[in-house]
């Protein structure tokens, strides 16, 4: 009983281990395994599919809205999905900074308890070794300044490519009015 006990926790940690060591290519062409889902290179791998999108973003200011639709070169896309770039997980300094968990089709990565980390979470739901959705929740606060972050970004299952996006973020000074945005995109093409 205990060898297959034994077996069942090292087969579970192979699982998590494999699961969540991502291939990135370096500068040399080869691939290097990060500690953390890519996901910087999978928003750079995904934005070079388009040529240029067409996007609908809806724009909410703390309750003033406005729409618009926009054609986007890769350039201009991957500016528009940055904070994605930002929400990366993979420095050398964060190696040991985060849980990961694999739930079902989840992959979760969340910031331990006493670490002093931007990004607190990344999920990930991966149905047939690809991405369907990806989500993160970002943090920064100290004495006179508090931001949240949350950013999700869809696939379109049928394209295999970016479906809509959303960053909602809340800020706060102190002594002035806290400020929400929320810019929605949705890609036509």
């Amino acid at each position: 009983m205990k060898i297959k006990a034994y077996h069942l926790l090292f087969f579970s940690i192979l699982v998590v281990w494999t699961s969540c060591s991502t291939p990135s290519e370096n500068s040399n062409g080869k691939m290097e395994v990060l500690p953390y889902y890519d996901l910087k290179g999978f928003i750079e791998q995904e934005v070079d599919k388009f040529d240029t999108a067409q996007v609908v973003i809806l724009s909410r200011i703390n309750q003033e809205e406005n729409q618009s639709t926009v054609t986007l070169g890769r350039t201009e896309l991957l500016e528009e999905l940055d904070v994605f770039l930002r929400a990366d997980i993979n420095k050398p300094s964060l190696v040991n900074s985060y849980t990961t968990e694999v739930v079902r089709d989840f992959l979760i990565h969340q910031s331990k308890p006493k670490e002093k980390t931007k990004v607190k979470e990344i999920k990930v739901r991966i149905i047939n070794d690809r991405p369907v959705w990806i989500t993160f929740k970002m943090a920064e606060e100290n004495m006179f300044y508090t931001s949240y972050t949350i950013g999700e970004l869809y696939m379109n299952s049928q394209t295999d490519r970016i479906d809509h996006y959303s960053i909602e973020t809340s800020q706060k000074i102190w002594f002035l009015k806290a400020n929400n945005m929320k810019i929605s995109g949705v890609i036509k093409n």
